[in-house]
């Protein structure tokens, strides 16, 4: 189940999505428009990789998408680290104060 972090525990919010042309109806704790972009996402990763390799089974397709997403995921999460480095860095090297 997909979470927010802002929001209150008790909150589940429900979509209906077709991804891959399949239809789902997805909960999570996210926000409705969250929801909806998860499900756009893994649905054009998927159509992506399918158009690309026609003879791929639906399970196959699955994978090669959660397997590109959580690559992209993972890039972009090193990235982040690396700026908060560099912030700190240039934090620690200016004194961290503003006159």
């Amino acid at each position: 189940m997909l979470k927010n972090p802002n929001s209150n525990s008790t909150d589940v919010n429900k979509i209906k999505a077709v991804i891959y042309g399949q239809d789902y109806q997805i909960k999570g704790k996210a926000s409705v428009d969250q929801l909806r972009m998860v499900a756009m996402l893994v649905d054009h990763k998927m159509k992506e990789i399918g158009e690309a390799n026609p003879r791929l089974d639906l399970n196959r397709v699955a994978v090669l998408a959660a397997v590109n997403v959580a690559d992209e995921y993972l890039k972009l999460r090193q990235e982040y680290e690396d700026l908060l480095r560099i912030l700190e860095q240039a934090q620690q090297l200016g004194g961290g104060e503003r006159e």
